[in-house]
């Protein structure tokens, strides 16, 4: 099976740092895979309250993660500080892309490329709903659908 790719915005709209913690590390003392899933939750949730926002309510609608790819390149141990740059790309009609590119802050090294795929819902009618001209006004989208 071919390596997942990850493409990366061109701009990131939000960075923030995380620790990693002894209770991230598996047998090997590696950053596991399920905490950097929960760090890149983490930063998504951090994004969009800078924007004055929550996954529940963005212009009235919720945002729910439908998929999401992890390309690691690096190892990561304890004590190391995570940059987690967050952008936003490829969107469609009902979503788009929330990516994350994730460095080692002490080796400038790439630790994994990420992204999470999200649509829009409205929670009171339960249905998928169109993504909100305003959040693509405020995220900078420039692509027409």
């Amino acid at each position: 099976m071919p390596r997942v790719k990850i493409e990366m915005p061109e701009e990131f709209l939000f960075t923030m740092e995380h620790p990693v913690r002894f209770s991230d590390l598996d047998y090997a003392r590696h950053l596991t895979s399920v905490a950097m899933v929960h760090i890149l939750h983490e930063a998504r949730l951090q994004f969009l309250a800078k924007l004055g926002f929550t996954e529940s309510n963005i212009f009235g609608l919720g945002m729910v993660v439908t998929d999401m790819a992890i390309d690691y390149r690096s190892e990561s141990f304890a004590r190391d500080v995570l940059v987690i740059e967050v952008g936003v790309s490829t969107f469609n009609r009902y979503g788009c892309d929330i990516c994350f590119q994730v460095t080692n802050s002490a080796l400038d090294r790439n630790v994994c490329n990420a992204k999470m795929g999200v649509v829009f819902f409205d929670f009171d009618k339960h249905k998928i709903a169109a993504v909100p001209p305003a959040f693509k006004t405020l995220v900078g989208d420039t692509e027409s659908d």
